[in-house]
């Protein structure tokens, strides 16, 4: 994921968007991204929707995601969205969480979730969103949020550019040749 490593050199917890044309594409996206973490000694969290994380366990490891050995060592969880919680306390039981895995020797909290498309669904993860931020900030937590945004138009990016960089420190954009490119907001 080029672009994603500079960027992660300059900010002390990236809370990171992610455009995807397809859902497709979100698998690579999240092995790489879980592949740095490990590298750099990171706690691994996924999130995925109601009923969905044994299959995503099964793509992420079909990615060359070693889940299973992951979750054995405790340094990674795949949890399950709970969208009952409200959404301003939906972060709190990941702060303890996160201080029992930097005692244990990690580095930080590497997080990223399901993708979201949008209208409606964008709409009820922004209260999601805000609390993440507000509980990792200033904490050694590094945030990918994947949005499926589809073949926009340039009108459509920039507009969806606008709304999506208002709360995150970057947004990674897929290239043409492949690859992402890092957009850091003003």
């Amino acid at each position: 994921m080029h672009g994603l490593g500079e960027h992660l050199e300059s900010e002390r917890c990236p809370h990171l968007a992610v455009f995807l044309r397809t859902e497709d594409e979100l698998v690579g996206v999240l092995a790489s991204f879980y592949a740095l973490g490990e590298a750099r000694g990171g706690w691994l969290a996924h999130r995925s929707l109601p009923g969905a994380a044994d299959r995503e366990r099964a793509l992420l490891t079909e990615a060359g995601c070693d889940v299973a050995r992951l979750e054995a060592d405790e340094q990674m969880v795949v949890v399950e969205m709970d969208f009952s919680a409200p959404p301003e306390t939906s972060a709190r039981p990941w702060e303890p969480l996160l201080d029992d895995a930097l005692r244990r020797g990690h580095t930080g909290l590497w997080y990223a979730r399901f993708p979201v498309g949008g209208g409606e669904e964008y709409e009820r993860m922004l209260g999601f969103e805000r609390a993440w931020h507000e509980m990792s900030r200033d904490r050694p937590v590094v945030t990918l949020c994947p949005y499926i945004v589809g073949d926009l138009d340039g009108g459509a990016t920039i507009a969806a550019l606008d709304d999506v960089a208002a709360s995150h420190t970057g947004v990674l954009l897929p290239r043409a040749g492949g690859g992402y490119g890092l957009l850091r907001p003003a």
